[in-house]
């Protein structure tokens, strides 16, 4: 298996044909026909299989696809920690965050960081949460602000707590419901996440009390929509404190739902997939978000948004 061999499947897989496959890598169809044999023998499993609707991969392809992308990602880095040691180049940090991520001490973080060391390039990319944690599996993220609690996934992460967020179930003002004291009384409801239920935290925090998940999902991870369907529909939704004081300050309060249970906290934590693969560059990033976080000198936690 050659690294050569790996770049043709992932973009195939990505492209959707060997003719924009080959236009993107300056090659042949029947060269990439040719890889992708070799690559197919020396495995002894069918990877693609064409078809009139195009082409598809099969559960080998996608579980080899799923590696390949982390294989040559961390081939991208080694050149470019290799090149930094020889001092060509400062090299370049992928960052992901939740949208829940609180921006005050990112910005900070961001700034003194780039102040310090102004030839990296740094990405800064908003995701889903689960998309996060996608992210950093296939080597796009070096480093993820996740409000995921680690609970949800297995070894090879390496998670630091950084900042409690607590939060609310919010309906608009005036809703019908908003006098409801239990959380069982709302499953009928229509709710509105910005995660799928099964990766969310209510779907955490139905399980934690024993009750049947909510069914009727409206799944938004635009942000400014979701605040509009939150402010003018009957849909429950769910939000951090600190973000719900940020948007209603224009007047158009919603109100926090003053139930018996315990909406679970949103709470921010630093991952990433192993320190040790961890280029220098991205650890001093680490280091400057855990600092910035932490240290009571810090922005502070109240300011804006």
């Amino acid at each position: 298996m050659k690294l050569h061999q790996l770049k043709v499947l992932v973009t195939i897989c990505e492209s959707g044909s060997f003719q924009e496959t080959a236009r993107l890598l300056h090659l042949s169809q029947p060269a990439l026909s040719r890889t992708i044999k070799e690559l197919e023998t020396s495995l002894g499993v069918p990877l693609l299989v064409r078809s009139n609707r195009g082409i598809t991969t099969t559960e080998y392809g996608e579980r080899l696809i799923r590696r390949a992308r982390l294989m040559l990602e961390e081939a991208n880095r080694a050149r470019e920690e290799i090149a930094a040691l020889k001092g060509e180049t400062n090299g370049r940090v992928s960052i992901g965050l939740s949208p829940a991520t609180p921006r005050a001490q990112v910005i900070a973080a961001i700034n003194q960081y780039s102040e310090r060391y102004p030839k990296v390039r740094l990405r800064i990319h908003e995701m889903r949460p689960s998309k996060l944690m996608e992210g950093l599996r296939e080597g796009q993220v070096d480093l993820a602000l996740s409000c995921q609690p680690a609970s949800r996934y297995g070894d090879g992460f390496q998670w630091t707590e950084l900042y409690h967020q607590p939060t609310a179930l919010v309906v608009r003002r005036g809703h019908p419901l908003r006098h409801t004291r239990s959380l069982d009384q709302l499953r009928e409801q229509r709710w509105l996440l910005q995660e799928p239920l099964e990766s969310s935290q209510i779907g955490l925090m139905f399980e934690q009390y024993q009750l049947a998940p909510p069914e009727n999902i409206l799944e938004c991870s635009a942000g400014i929509i979701f605040c509009e369907l939150a402010r003018t529909t009957d849909v429950i939704s769910f939000w951090p404190l600190r973000m719900l004081d940020y948007v209603n300050r224009d007047g158009q309060a919603m109100e926090i739902l003053n139930i018996e249970e315990q909406a679970p906290a949103l709470n921010i934590s630093l991952v990433y997939r192993n320190q040790e693969l961890l280029t220098r560059e991205a650890r001093l990033l680490a280091d400057e978000l855990v600092y910035v976080f932490t240290n009571p000198r810090a922005p502070q936690r109240n300011a804006d948004y």
